[in-house]
């Protein structure tokens, strides 16, 4: 082979690589998982995303695609799909994203038909940074952060920022996580779906707090950040 046609190998060779590696909505970065999923019900791994879907959600057999994408809105940090879309579930699932900061309120986006209404939150698991919502109808869920302030000086290696004020780490990274989304009203704490026990304060035991705190659109529910004027 002569010295030109090694070039021109070479250079092909690096053009496929260019492609593998970009990212970007609908390219090659876009992470998935397909499966066949029964009225018995199944979770679905995808990247940072994690599907439940419960028993008796689904009559029969159905080939369920969860799809972590590229969000197709500025600022947001994460976008995913779920397919069939628009297909109706029995019994709503549970759809849980990671987010890179503790120290954050978080926004799901249900998207229907290009129309979007903000999704009831919870925390799902607080010591990997996971949130989750609620999903009656298969479609698209766009993730929105809002930082929480920053704090004026350095915390200590003990400590990490909470919305400006410095507090001991709550968060244990070697924490077990739980083999399924936890159903609403819980979050796994080492491995085990435990009710919220996070108590309001001067409330009653039993009225959980949200935290972190919800984002804006949302309000406290009994541990649940729930659109404003949502019912329980």
């Amino acid at each position: 082979m002569t010295s030109k046609n090694l070039t021109l190998v070479a250079a092909f060779a690096a053009a496929a690589l260019t492609l593998v590696g970009c990212g970007g909505a609908g390219s090659s970065a876009t992470t998935q998982t397909t499966a066949t999923v029964g009225a018995a019900g199944a979770t679905l791994r995808a990247g940072q995303a994690s599907l439940s879907i419960p028993a008796g959600a689904l009559a029969s057999d159905t080939q369920i695609t969860l799809r972590e994408a590229e969000p197709h809105h500025v600022g947001r940090v994460a976008r995913v799909e779920l397919e069939p879309r628009d297909l109706p579930l029995a019994k709503p699932a549970n759809l849980s994203v990671r987010v890179d900061n503790a120290n954050s309120k978080v926004k799901m986006i249900h998207i229907e038909n290009e129309v979007e209404h903000l999704g009831e939150v919870e925390v799902e698991d607080r010591n990997h940074h996971l949130f989750k919502t609620g999903v009656s109808k298969l479609g698209e869920v766009e993730i929105e952060v809002e930082h929480g302030l920053t704090c004026a000086t350095a915390c200590s290696a003990s400590e990490e920022c909470d919305d400006g004020v410095c507090k001991p780490h709550e968060e244990n990274e070697h924490a077990q996580v739980c083999s399924s989304v936890c159903d609403s009203g819980f979050e796994c704490d080492d491995g085990a779906c435990k009710a919220h026990n996070e108590m309001e304060p001067g409330q009653a035991p039993g009225i959980a707090a949200c935290d972190p705190a919800c984002a804006s659109g949302l309000e406290c529910d009994n541990g649940i950040c729930k659109p404003h004027g949502g019912t329980p």
